[in-house]
């Protein structure tokens, strides 16, 4: 596909997902791509002043207000040599990391934007102050979507992706099981329920790692990894490719589908997740995903054993980041 257009993302740096999100864009043939995902850079003078903004002040918000700044700041400056109207289109990922002003700067260069807020919107309050400045708002949660569709008609429902870029097929490691993630307090528990019932089969093989930013790891457990530094998406990908079977574990502030899932799809790799919403979309097959539910793993060995279900070419396509890219931006109708 050639698309002689020229689009702007703007995003977040976290893990770098910003440069495989580029990737794809040149895949699907914009003509030109421009990425803007500001890396902030915590110099001394700032540590001194949010530790006096946190003791003193109790302003516990500084250090995010401070990277939010830059952020926006970083945006502008590489906006302003632009002239109104000169790009085509710009996508927004995570509109609350960026002020009103920048918005509608982003608006000015570009005819056509829209945003995606691909966490649930109560986790970051701010996105309610950006939400009515879109004509096209997407969230990744339905219950979002439900709960806020009345009050902003311009919110649209739709999922994450899986990247569609052309790459070389690679054998999993038989046995493999393979979760990644940051540490949160609220996922640990359902995560060790998961995997002390693999611990009880002997041709599994565990490769989970944890970030949670500290030295000293907040438990332990002899099939957990914890680790002080992450590591980017590009290389979470090479290590997910080894893997046969993906954990997937749902936070409590949001029922959407993370992008495990659609790495799952795209690899036709067994799951195990506990978000049971999953049995609501059409590619989901019970060879495929297995759902825990209140604890129960009914029917687990018989999941481990059954062969990977091949699901039909057209729902696969459906989850690709050029299909939702097409629907974002209007190119074609019909969504998740």
């Amino acid at each position: 596909m050639n698309i002689n257009k020229h689009i702007i993302l703007v995003m977040p740096p976290d893990f770098g997902v910003y440069k495989v999100i580029e990737e794809n864009l040149k895949y699907m043939g914009f003509s030109r791509v421009t990425v803007l995902a500001p890396t902030f850079s915590y110099k001394l003078k700032d540590k001194v002043i949010n530790f006096i903004q946190k003791t003193i002040f109790q302003n516990k918000q500084y250090k995010k207000q401070l990277i939010d700044s830059y952020y926006a700041t970083t945006v502008r400056k590489a906006l302003s040599g632009l002239a109104a109207g000169s790009v085509d289109y710009a996508i927004i990922i995570r509109p609350d990391k960026l002020d009103l002003k920048t918005i509608k700067l982003i608006q000015t260069v570009a005819n056509k934007v829209v945003a995606y807020q691909w966490d649930g919107l109560t986790r970051f309050n701010k996105v309610f102050q950006t939400i009515p400045l879109f004509e096209r708002f997407f969230v990744f949660d339905p219950s979002d979507y439900n709960h806020y569709k009345e009050q902003y008609p311009n919110i649209l429902p739709c999922t994450n992706f899986y990247f569609n870029i052309p790459e070389d097929n690679s054998s999993p490691n038989e046995g493999e099981v393979l979760y990644v993630g940051v540490y949160l307090k609220d996922r640990i528990d359902s995560l060790l329920r998961i995997v002390n019932e693999l611990s009880k089969y002997n041709n599994i093989t565990f490769n989970i790692t944890l970030f949670n930013g500290r030295k000293t790891p907040p438990l332990t457990h002899p099939h957990i990894n914890f680790s002080s530094k992450g590591i980017s998406f590009s290389q979470y990908l090479d290590i997910m490719k080894k893997a046969a079977i993906l954990l997937d574990v749902k936070t409590t502030e949001h029922n959407g589908l993370s992008f495990r899932i659609f790495e799952a799809l795209k690899y036709e790799k067994k799951l195990i997740t506990d978000n049971k919403d999953i049995k609501q979309y059409d590619f989901y097959h019970p060879n495929n995903f297995y759902v825990v539910e209140d604890n129960n793993f009914e029917g687990f060995n018989e999941f481990l054993r059954s062969e990977y279900t091949p699901l039909a070419k057209e729902i696969k396509e459906k989850y690709s980041f050029s299909n939702w890219v097409k629907h974002a931006l209007g190119f074609e109708s019909g969504c998740k």
